[in-house]
């Protein structure tokens, strides 16, 4: 499977911007391919998402916003099986910015079995994130809830001669109070080859109660720190190499449903710096 070997340390820097509405997230996914001991990718990304209204309990609300993201991810291979991964996000929104959740990640896929047409792959990922600055989390301008969380999650993918893949991660967010936990999941399917890679993903979130934006009684948050946050998004991503060392992505989602979460269709690129053993 030449083509895998090729594409594979290239991949991991697809986990590009995700950008989650009022609790803003720049999110470094988790996927099913491993780097392989010790190479590393360095991925800057640039990314833009405008807010179309604002998903309540119920319907929508008449609020756009805009917003800009940077971010700083780093991935390298601890062992075959074994990667640890860094992002670093800085937000942008509606006159707030500021250092938003820093998330590190150890993702591990020690299982591997051969079928008559591809490979099966199974195994975790262990990590969380916490706030890296004291920015906003109230009003129009809040860039997320300041909340420290700790994340496992169950991976798997197929993966089939021909380069097509399958996977499926999910998890659960373990936030620290006020913030409400939340079930997180992605399905992707997609392509790699020799010079791209390309994939289409679904990816959602629900959260165990939590307070309402416009919520009364009960669901009136003191602070947007208590909302729950919960939404289902469609996107895809594109990977080129431009020469061995360095390559690009593209990426597009938008937000089809949700609860205290920005309406939002978002574009992001990023360049790639592979370092190989």
């Amino acid at each position: 499977m030449k083509h895998r070997t090729s594409t594979t340390g290239a991949i991991k820097a697809l986990a590009v911007l995700t950008i989650i509405g009022l609790s803003t997230s720049v999110v470094a996914q988790v996927d099913g391919f491993n780097k392989g001991k010790g190479n590393m990718d360095l991925v800057g990304s640039l990314s833009y998402g405008q807010g179309l209204a604002y998903y309540v309990a119920e319907g929508t609300a008449p609020i756009t916003r805009g917003s800009v993201a940077l971010s700083l991810f780093a991935a390298r291979g601890i062992t075959k099986d074994l990667d640890v991964q860094l992002n670093i996000p800085f937000i942008s929104i509606s006159g707030s910015s500021g250092l938003q959740d820093g998330q590190l990640f150890i993702k591990w896929l020690p299982l591997r079995t051969s079928t008559a047409s591809g490979t099966l792959s199974f195994g975790a990922a262990i990590g969380g994130s916490t706030p890296l600055s004291e920015y906003e989390t109230e009003g129009i301008g809040a860039i997320g809830q300041q909340a420290s969380s700790f994340i496992p999650m169950g991976v798997a993918q197929y993966m089939a001669g021909s380069g097509m893949f399958i996977s499926l991660v999910g998890g659960h967010i373990a936030a620290s109070s006020p913030t409400p936990d939340a079930l997180i999941g992605t399905i992707r399917l997609g392509k790699a080859s020799n010079d791209s890679y390309w994939e289409a993903y679904v990816q959602g979130q629900e959260a165990f109660g939590g307070k309402d934006y416009l919520g009364v009684g009960d669901q009136a948050p003191s602070t947007f720190k208590e909302l729950g946050v919960s939404f289902i998004k469609v996107g895809g991503k594109y990977y080129k190499p431009a020469g061995e060392r360095f390559g690009w992505v593209v990426e597009s989602s938008y937000t089809l449903a949700g609860r205290n979460v920005d309406q939002t269709i978002m574009v992001a690129g990023s360049f790639i710096m592979h370092f190989r053993k």
